[in-house]
């Protein structure tokens, strides 16, 4: 097991989510809407890139199953994180 920190908001993270975002394969998605959420996305993963991940993933999996082809705000708001982005987030609030 390898521990890493918390990825700042900084270039490096927008770059992330900016990757992520390219890699969607959702044919409603709208392009830029996630590095327009780039610092929501920060603060519900805590800056974990697993968390990241994870959100993305999921929130892709969802529209996909329920027809909507694209992950917008309200989506990603009701797609849980893991405990640690959660806590996370709590104590940044």
């Amino acid at each position: 097991m390898v521990k890493t920190g918390q990825f700042p908001f900084q270039e490096e993270w927008k770059r992330l989510v900016a990757t992520l975002e390219s890699s969607l394969r959702l044919h409603r998605h709208e392009p830029g809407t996630l590095t327009g959420l780039d610092r929501c996305l920060r603060q519900r993963t805590g800056g974990s890139i697993g968390s990241l991940s994870h959100l993305v993933r999921a929130a892709a999996l969802t529209a996909t199953i329920e027809g909507g082809e694209r992950i917008t705000k309200d989506l990603l708001d009701h797609i849980p994180v893991d405990h640690a982005a959660e806590q996370d987030a709590q104590v940044s609030a």
